[in-house]
């Protein structure tokens, strides 16, 4: 029996017990497709590209021996990318108002994707990219309006800021998004409220005809999904395009110009030719004083680098200076340690040889008096104190021969 975890494009992953699938159930996981297994509570591992039945059942030699089937629950999910949309809105130190889409892109790896539980454990048992923008829209929020909150208007919609902003949402949402299994992959923003609130709406649209759970084939499901996809390229293009300069708005501009000279009948086509070259020139101007502009910015950047670099290098040779210097003192020590301990070893020895000479004396003396004489308790006593004296002699060789190092 074929089995399908994910019936909406707008399913990022989806939590199943083992009681929700049915026996025998097989499933077929794309490349791009991910489940993790969980037994008794604890995820035992995760598999991708691959045939598998999902719930396979033991068998009656294992039920016979009794063995019985674990508390199975799995966690499958698109690896994505995928797109979480939030508005942020407020109002700017200067009291203007800020109204703009952050449109995040982020990823499941193999590897993340068991961190996905974080989601069922909370009581969301399907994921969507609604449910994503919900887990990061107050730290989004927070992080946006921080930044921009001190600037003009126009300083906000600049690119330097662009790219400044989306390196400091990557940084203000890591901790968040590896939490929940997810991997930033990029982001952009849109200034225009008309567009924001369009985009919103198509994801609103989406989501509710999954959560109506309406008649909607599967071609109609992937031409939406491809039409959201459609739009939401369209606006980040558009929005990247104003970014490196192309203003819509002054284009809209010359065409309303042209079509009053043309009304108007004021003008001739030369005079009008003759204004729009000028335009141009301003225009191509511009647009060379913003290369020469980016091209001393990157010489300044080279001579940064050239300068990090130098002082980078100055600090490693002074590193590699210190532990030469202190691997030729450790070498000292070890020197001077060997040299103690030899010290010590000859003056055990000498200590050794003068003992066991005093034991020799005492030996003899004793084994002398437990041959001559002839009373048995002196004979025992001098056999015992012999005993001890060996004993001890013993002992010394043993405690002698210990390393000290």
């Amino acid at each position: 029996m074929r089995f399908r975890w994910r019936e909406h494009p707008t399913v990022v992953a989806q939590y199943l017990l083992d009681s929700k699938i049915p026996d025998q159930a097989e499933v077929t996981l794309k490349p791009n497709e991910i489940c993790v297994v969980l037994e008794n509570g604890k995820v035992v591992g995760s598999v991708s590209q691959q045939h598998m039945e999902v719930n396979p059942q033991l068998g009656l030699f294992s039920k016979f021996i009794g063995k019985k089937n674990p508390n199975r629950a799995f966690m499958f999910c698109f690896t994505g990318p995928h797109q979480a949309m939030v508005q942020v809105r407020g109002q700017s130190d200067a009291q203007e108002e800020i109204n703009c889409l952050v449109t995040l892109k982020v990823e499941i790896t193999r590897e993340s994707a068991p961190r996905l539980v974080t989601f069922p454990a909370k009581g969301t048992l399907m994921v969507t990219g609604g449910h994503v923008a919900d887990t990061i829209r107050s730290e989004v929020q927070t992080a946006v309006m921080t930044f921009v909150k001190a600037m003009p208007a126009p300083q906000m919609k600049s690119v330097t800021t662009h790219e400044d902003l989306v390196f400091h949402l990557k940084s203000a949402l890591k901790g968040t998004l590896d939490a929940h299994g997810l991997h930033f992959r990029g982001a952009h923003i849109t200034w225009s409220a008309t567009v924001a609130e369009q985009q919103l709406q198509q994801q609103q649209t989406l989501d509710r005809l999954r959560l109506e759970k309406q008649d909607v084939s599967e071609r109609q499901e992937i031409e939406m999904e491809a039409m959201l996809d459609y739009e939401q390229k369209k606006h980040e293009i558009q929005a990247r395009m104003a970014l490196v300069g192309i203003n819509a708005t002054e284009k809209a501009n010359l065409e309303l110009e042209l079509q009053r000279i043309q009304n108007d009948a004021t003008l001739s086509f030369e005079q009008w030719k003759s204004q729009n070259q000028i335009r141009m020139a301003e225009s191509q101007t511009q647009r060379d004083e913003q290369i020469k502009d980016a091209q001393t910015g990157l010489e300044v950047s080279k001579l940064e680098a050239e300068q990090q670099r130098i002082r980078q290098s100055v600090v490693l040779e002074a590193h590699e200076h210190k532990t030469k210097t202190a691997m030729d003192m450790f070498e000292q020590v070890q020197a001077r340690k060997k040299e103690r301990m030899q010290l010590q070893r000859e003056q055990e020895q000498d200590r050794l040889d003068q003992h066991s000479k005093a034991s020799q004396s005492t030996i003899a003396v004793l084994e002398n008096i437990a041959a001559s004489s002839d009373d048995p308790q002196v004979q025992m006593e001098a056999l015992r104190q012999l005993a001890e004296i060996r004993k001890a002699d013993v002992q010394g060789q043993k405690d002698a021969h210990k390393d000290d190092s």
